[in-house]
């Protein structure tokens, strides 16, 4: 997979590669008439792509503790994951945030690299879909995701759910990144 994994121009791609974390996040909305009945629809287009400046071996010993995301960041304030089932549930407060809000979803536990998909089954984002891309590049670790969600409007304006979302995610792989290069394993 390599770098070859993330679907930007070239200049991106470069400063991703020279250690920048890039996030985006573009939410559009719509009125739908299914059923007869006027509805609001929103839908989210989200990536995320950062270098890890370690391996993906030493990076994903620390990053892979999913259940212990409340120890690594200020406002994932509930981490637990449930092996047998795959399941993640934070419970995320931030002053970003509108109100405290909880993520439940779906992702194998992250220990290799490799492809993991994920998805949300429950709560406004219901059926967000996603994958996150995991590879070496020149000995370090690459992280690319990308997430697509349509549904029911959230109640956020599309441009507070864009700020929002794309900023937690940037200011979490900072943190994690930060993290997991000084880490006593």
């Amino acid at each position: 997979m390599g770098a070859n994994v993330l679907p930007y121009k070239k200049n991106l791609k470069e400063k991703i590669l020279n250690g920048e974390i890039f996030s985006e996040s573009k939410v559009s909305s719509s009125k739908s008439a299914a059923s007869g009945f006027k509805t609001e629809i929103q839908e989210l287009r989200f990536t995320i792509a950062g270098l890890h400046p370690k391996s993906c071996n030493y990076a994903l010993k620390k990053l892979s503790l999913y259940e212990n995301y409340h120890q690594f960041l200020d406002f994932v304030k509930v981490s637990r994951y449930e092996e047998k089932t795959q399941e993640i549930d934070y419970l995320l407060s931030h002053a970003l945030l509108p109100y405290d809000m909880r993520l439940i979803f779906k992702l194998p536990r992250i220990d290799k690299e490799g492809i993991y998909p994920f998805i949300f089954e429950i709560g406004i984002l219901k059926n967000l879909q996603g994958t996150i891309y995991v590879t070496s590049h020149k000995n370090r670790c690459l992280f690319f995701t990308k997430a697509d969600w349509r549904g029911i409007h959230t109640g956020f304006p599309n441009v507070v759910f864009e700020f929002f979302s794309q900023a937690l995610a940037k200011m979490s792989m900072e943190s994690l990144f930060r993290l997991s290069t000084t880490l006593g394993h």
